[in-house]
């Protein structure tokens, strides 16, 4: 019998995991029907860690038990949590990160799997998919053009765009058809668009911040060296190579090339005034320092 001021163990949404709650009311509803009796408390709890408030039933009758190890007969117990638990269904760090359609729609096919309504968390999955393609504008007269798009455009492996294809497939029977998935079907599913927007949006800025990607654009070339000048990362005089140091390697050999012609015609125009070009005052000092002809330079005081 739960009582009041009593602690239990349950699952916790936000904790995502069985934590101990504190028991804040219970109200208990005995009943018979000819010779079955039955019995239903009401319980309100809280989360003793993250102090989250949640409703939970648990309902038995004198017609339902089951015989533990030592052969003693046992009532089952029916419980329910309000709202419903997300428990084995995985979670997104982060999701404040994602774009607000693709935030929007996810959230509320996660809803629909708690819920049990499982032929709308396959529209649902297949929905958040035609949000990516919205938010990369990926254009195409169906799914199956813009998921291949999404190959062609570098965004995702064919590999990923198979996995796609397969949720596709569940949505499209779930709306047309009317069909719900299978529970592992939807948990498998959901768990590939979580991979998906995660790696895509939710982690991107600790992935930016942590790990060195490879260098493909000038902006992004022109940014780092910046910050490496402002930064004061290396002394003295330079050149655009040395400055790079082991960043090098994040760029390709023809890209290298045309970025540090681009900044050093920015460098010329007056555009990048941080540092200035001494390489003919180096030059005019007969110590040759540059054996590959490059433009010296150094921080501007």
């Amino acid at each position: 019998m739960i009582k009041v001021n009593s602690k239990i163990k349950n699952y916790c949404n936000d904790c995502h995991h069985e934590t101990w709650h504190n028991v804040l009311f219970v109200k208990t509803i005995t009943g018979s029907i000819e010779e079955i009796s039955w019995s239903i408390d009401y319980e309100v709890l809280q989360c003793a860690g993250c102090d989250r408030i949640c409703f939970k039933t648990e309902s038995s009758d004198s017609e339902s038990y089951d015989i533990d190890e030592r052969g003693n007969w046992i009532p089952i117990i029916n419980a329910k949590n309000y709202p419903p638990t997300n428990e084995g269904l995985g979670e997104i760090e982060n999701l404040y990160e994602v774009p607000i359609e693709i935030n929007k729609i996810y959230t509320e096919t996660v809803k629909s799997i708690t819920d049990g309504c499982y032929t709308l968390a396959g529209i649902g999955l297949r929905a958040t998919i035609e949000a990516i393609c919205n938010h990369e504008n990926i254009q195409g007269r169906d799914l199956n053009t813009r998921i291949n798009k999404l190959v062609t455009n570098g965004f995702i492996s064919k590999d990923d765009a198979s996995k796609l294809h397969a949720i596709r497939f569940i949505g499209n029977d779930a709306a047309h058809e009317i069909k719900a998935p299978l529970n592992n079907q939807i948990i498998i599913a959901l768990k590939i668009i979580q991979h998906l927007i995660s790696t895509k949006y939710a982690m991107q800025e600790e992935i930016n911040k942590y790990l060195e990607l490879p260098i493909t654009t000038y902006e992004d070339f022109k940014s780092l060296l910046n910050k490496k000048i402002a930064h004061g990362l290396i002394a003295g005089t330079f050149t655009l190579q040395s400055l790079m140091g082991k960043d090098k390697r994040r760029i390709s050999n023809e890209d290298l090339n045309s970025f540090i012609q681009q900044y050093e015609s920015e460098i010329q125009n007056g555009n990048i005034t941080i540092i200035e070009d001494v390489t003919a005052q180096i030059q005019n000092t007969g110590v040759d320092t540059n054996s590959n002809n490059q433009r010296i330079y150094r921080k501007k005081t």
